[in-house]
């Protein structure tokens, strides 16, 4: 009897194609259902649920892993082919394929003693919009603590809910680069995170008078890492796992830490740094980078008699530390200092490890199962 053969076709719901043959072509996306999760979504197309932060690393909308809407359009990577053809023949049953064994477990630095990942902060190219600002408190009182009620006057776009998580902090004044003096961005200061308790609704016009005002909210401060003020802004709040596991750069990079969290000028371990290179330039959650320093020294020989500012010799790069990059956004990267031999300021150069084997000074610091 001839076999036959069916093919199938797995289009995931919400997927819409211009052209069916050139699937290859087109950005693949997922809109969300009832349900749904992250884990689910890189279970369904790529069959490796651990696949989920890097889905969420390129769906910067996502505010909470955990906490994704039927309606959101996620996108996919194209890391490998989504499952789309499966063959499956009919009248024929397949041979019993032998268990999988486990694939080793992934494993990571753990930065949770280094660093607070919740307060990592980060560098946006372009103005930071916030979502809401902190304009009263309970008792009046200028500056916050842990456990405070605060008020926040939200933007009406936006859909709050009860329970819902914000980071509050402050943005810097827009920086320049370092190296180049071109317009860098600006940075946001974590000063804090807050949950959303209830929504007031009434705002007061006169004595006697109020009028309806849906975007006032009442919320509690949960947490306080730097001093909280009247005016501060708050945006989505966005976790970030504090234990890293390397990952081998797959092509050079060469560039700057461009801007340091608080805007600080000496840089030193576990100091928190930003980059200027994101996502669509290959940096992702792991990479690792040689800070390197040049190293210029007088020519001893000068072609003229009096020694003249051309007359150098540039020697081979100093590495002076090494830094690990813990979030990638489309276009800038939050890193922390894992190593440094002395104190470096912004305008440092950096250069991307890459490796077959880890390096020792990487291997001998995993100690963590990484997500």
């Amino acid at each position: 009897m001839k076999k036959r053969y069916i093919i199938v076709l797995l289009l995931a719901a919400g997927f819409l194609f211009a052209n069916p043959y050139g699937i290859y072509a087109q950005k693949l996306t997922h809109t969300v259902h009832e349900g749904d999760t992250l884990w689910d979504i890189c279970e369904e197309y790529y069959g490796n649920p651990n696949l989920w932060p890097k889905l969420w690393e390129m769906n910067e909308f996502i505010t909470n892993p955990h906490l994704i809407k039927p309606g959101d359009v996620i996108t996919l990577f194209e890391q490998e082919p989504v499952k789309e053809v499966a063959e499956v023949k009919e009248e024929e049953e397949e041979p019993p394929q032998p268990e999988e064994e486990p694939g080793p477990e992934m494993v990571g630095i753990d930065l949770a003693g280094f660093t607070n990942a919740d307060a990592l902060g980060f560098l946006s190219t372009e103005e930071i919009i916030p979502w809401g600002v902190l304009f009263a408190s309970k008792n009046d009182n200028i500056m916050l603590s842990e456990g405070d009620t605060a008020y926040i006057l939200f933007d009406e776009s936006k859909d709050i809910g009860i329970g819902d998580e914000f980071s509050i902090g402050r943005s810097s004044p827009l920086l320049k680069h370092p190296v180049t003096g071109k317009d860098l961005g600006y940075t946001f200061l974590v000063k804090g995170k807050l949950v959303v308790e209830e929504r007031l609704g009434l705002a007061r016009k006169g004595i006697d008078e109020f009028y309806e005002k849906k975007n006032v909210f009442k919320t509690r401060l949960v947490k306080v890492y730097e001093p909280i003020r009247i005016d501060d802004s708050v945006l989505p709040y966005r976790s970030v796992f504090p234990c890293v596991a390397p990952v081998s750069l797959n092509r050079e990079i060469v560039s700057n830490i461009v801007a340091t969290k608080a805007e600080r000028v000496l840089i030193e371990p576990t100091s928190i740094v930003y980059i200027d290179l994101g996502l669509k330039d290959g940096v992702k959650r792991g990479n690792v980078f040689d800070v390197v320093e040049a190293k210029i020294v007088p020519d001893p020989q000068p072609e003229t008699f009096w020694l003249s500012k051309d007359d150098v010799i540039i020697l081979p790069d100093r590495s002076v530390g090494k830094i690990m990059v813990l979030e990638s956004r489309t276009d800038t990267s939050t890193a922390i200092v894992i190593s440094a031999v002395e104190p470096f300021s912004p305008g440092v150069y950096i250069v991307g490890l890459t490796w077959q084997e880890m390096p020792d000074f990487l291997s001998s610091m995993l100690d963590c199962p990484a997500e």
